[in-house]
C-alpha cells in the first residue's frame, strides 16, 4: 500500500540508490534505474485512480 500512497519517495530513494550504483560501476545499475522510474510513474498513476475513485471526481 505504501507504494501507492508515497510513490515519489520509493521512486526517488529507488533513483538515487540506482546513480550511486552506476558511479560504482554496478553491472545492474541501468536496470534499476529503468525499474524504479517506472515504479514512481505506475505508483503515481495507480495513486490517482484510487484517490479520485475514494473521492470521486
Amino acid at each position: 500500500m505504501a507504494f501507492i500512497f508515497c510513490p515519489p519517495g520509493f521512486g526517488i530513494a529507488g533513483m538515487i540508490c540506482g546513480f550511486v550504483a552506476k558511479s560504482k560501476q554496478e553491472r545492474l545499475a541501468p536496470v534499476a534505474i529503468g525499474v524504479s522510474v517506472a515504479g514512481l510513474v505506475i505508483g503515481m498513476v495507480l495513486g490517482f485512480v484510487v484517490f479520485r475513485g475514494m473521492y470521486g471526481g
